[in-house]
């Protein structure tokens, strides 16, 4: 049988000797670089099942070459394992952030080394129960403010409602500043109530499809909701490209749908939740402010490969309609299909907010209801 490859990169010569004889010992065929460029040069060339990455190197250090890793497509789903003697906590926080699996200071015992390439390696291969593969639902919004956890939560709740054999997972993909709890009447992620803060402080080797299920909250509805950290925005735990890479296949794999609370922003976690996406559902605002950087936001999108077909549009209304563009004027300039509008009602998402209950609960046949089951029939019927 044909081994594994695994790349080891370190300007250290005698760590290289040490590192290649434990993984030989393992049973792993092995190659080297001694500099950053070597082992990108060597990772696009020879496609190793893993990367052992060592930080100070001479011409970059280790989290450029992790960066550079993740940003080629050949090179982006390979696991890395950070190996290194710098151990501070910023160290380890900025090794995962730039897209490494796991990180490991050395010294370390051979014993923990072998433990922790087998789980990288283990967790490189689709699991069994992968071949259910739910849809995911990307909820976007080209602003700040314009209503778009509101959106994904009533769309959550009537999916569950109008299809309750399905399985259904909703995740606040947020740094700070989540809302879902406040508005669906649960408990904010803590220590006794855990959620994605919980996922994110950890190394990727840590995540299981286990612990990210015993991360979740049920919801009344059936709905189980990955919950963010409710201090303020940017001052959370931030999240990794590996992290939602993983968060997301461990949910797909077990629910219908997986739908996705997304920040109106772009960075790297985002671009990796968007790549990942069945369907993507801007919230649009009919203002001219809000149909421009709906434009601006499609255009990005396309940039980053997400199809124009796979994208949606809803209106949000926030204001009286003799306020807004018109609708005819909006589908010219956004191009995009229209699935819904949903009408301002102030007095029912106040109460809504108020009562920990979504507005689909609260008033099922209501404007707003019919709306929302227009959104829940295009991701359904897709």
């Amino acid at each position: 049988m044909e081994r594994r490859l695994v790349l080891i990169a370190d300007d250290d010569v005698d760590a290289l000797k040490l590192v290649g004889l434990m993984l030989e010992r393992q049973g792993y065929a092995v190659a080297v670089a001694s500099s950053g460029q070597q082992a990108i040069q060597k990772a696009l060339e020879m496609q190793p099942a893993l990367i052992v990455l060592d930080v100070m190197m001479p011409d970059m250090d280790g989290y450029e070459v992790v960066t550079k890793l993740r940003n080629h497509p050949a090179t982006e789903s390979i696991p890395i394992l950070m190996f290194t003697a710098r151990a501070a906590v910023n160290d380890r926080v900025a090794g995962l952030q730039a897209g490494a699996d796991d990180y490991l200071t050395k010294p370390v015992r051979p014993k923990e080394f072998a433990a922790r390439v087998e789980t990288l390696l283990e967790r490189q291969a689709p699991p069994r129960d992968e071949q259910k593969r739910g849809r995911v639902i990307g909820f976007l919004g080209a602003k700040g403010g314009t209503g778009t956890s509101t959106l994904v939560i009533n769309t959550a709740v009537e999916l569950m409602h109008m299809h309750p054999e399905a399985s259904a997972a909703l995740v606040e993909l947020q740094d700070g500043a989540a809302v879902l709890a406040y508005h669906m009447g649960l408990d904010t992620p803590t220590n006794a109530a855990p959620g994605l803060p919980t996922l994110l402080s950890k190394p990727l080797s840590y995540l299981t499809a286990d612990r990210v299920r015993q991360a979740m909250v049920r919801h009344a509805s059936g709905l189980r909701v990955l919950l963010a950290s409710p201090e303020p925005a940017g001052t959370g735990i931030p999240c990794s490209r590996g992290h939602v890479r993983s968060i997301l296949k461990y949910l797909r794999a077990e629910s219908d749908y997986v739908l996705l609370d997304l920040p109106p922003r772009l960075d790297e976690p985002q671009r990796e939740a968007v790549a990942l996406c069945d369907r993507v559902i801007l919230a649009v605002e009919p203002n001219r402010a809000g149909v421009a950087l709906t434009e601006t936001m499609t255009a990005a999108l396309e940039r980053l490969g997400i199809m124009r077909q796979k994208i949606r549009a809803t209106l949000i209304h926030r204001a009286p309609a003799s306020g807004t563009v018109s609708l005819s004027m909006i589908e010219q300039m956004i191009r995009l299909e229209m699935i819904a509008a949903i009408p301002p009602v102030p007095d029912l998402a106040y109460a809504s907010l108020q009562n920990g209950r979504s507005m689909v609960e609260m008033q099922p046949q209501s404007l707003i209801a019919q709306q929302i089951r227009r959104v829940v029939q295009d991701i359904v019927e897709d």
